[in-house]
């Protein structure tokens, strides 16, 4: 969808007609404001996964079997760079050579930096060919995967990527440069969604407690 038009949907939201007569929200404003609650929309789209919510909204912004860069070899370790687009961990495997067995497929797990520890001491936790199962770490745009007794040579990730961050022509940014034209790619349902998130920060900028209960209302109860 195009940004301007996406502009002129908050307008709408936030006044009775698309006017100055009400809230005129700078395009800037609006720009900082779509991108930062964007984010923030997927974050939480994410969290109700769990929650066996259907995420076909979310379909677009997942990115399947993209091999990875290698970055560094350690002793218990190899690190790969994420893409600059990264968002989530969804899912990944490895391709790994032990002895005779090549090319054999073992999947990743995600375990978090505070049982790491734990993890690899353990004998039944730890990286397991025989189980077909690692562990990993993310951190700093880096995936790091743990080994013992194979050796790990490609490396494959499906994940949620970062909405693209919109843009509008016509108005000076941060940096010095002129604004240019830059659409979303989400589908209008996700944009309508983030949108009454941006009409939530716009009117309790402006103190409309009333339309603040409406929009948050509105958040509450999408699937």
């Amino acid at each position: 969808m195009k940004s301007l038009e996406i502009y002129k949907r908050l307008l709408l939201k936030i006044n009775k007609n698309d006017s100055n007569d009400g809230i005129n929200i700078p395009i800037s404003h609006f720009v900082l404001l779509f991108n930062t609650e964007a984010i923030r929309w997927l974050g939480e789209k994410l969290s109700k996964e769990g929650d066996n919510i259907k995420l076909d909204q979310l379909d677009t912004m997942l990115e399947t079997d993209v091999k990875l860069t290698l970055v560094k070899k350690y002793d218990d370790s190899v690190e790969f760079q994420l893409p600059d687009n990264f968002y989530r961990h969804a899912s990944s495997f490895c391709i790994v050579d032990k002895g005779d067995c090549k090319g054999i497929k073992i999947f990743n797990f995600d375990k978090k930096s505070l049982g790491l520890t734990s993890t690899l001491a353990d004998d039944f936790s730890g990286p397991q060919f025989d189980f077909e199962e690692t562990p990993i770490l993310i951190t700093k745009k880096k995936m790091k995967i743990f080994f013992d007794d194979f050796k790990i040579q490609k490396v494959f990730l499906t994940y949620y990527r970062m909405p693209t961050a919109i843009d509008i022509a016509g108005y000076i940014t941060i940096d010095g440069s002129a604004s240019t034209d830059i659409d979303s790619d989400l589908v209008p349902d996700s944009i309508d969604e983030i949108l009454n998130r941006v009409a939530v920060e716009v009117n309790r900028q402006y103190q409309d407690n009333e339309s603040v209960a409406l929009r948050k209302d509105a958040i509450n109860t999408e699937p």
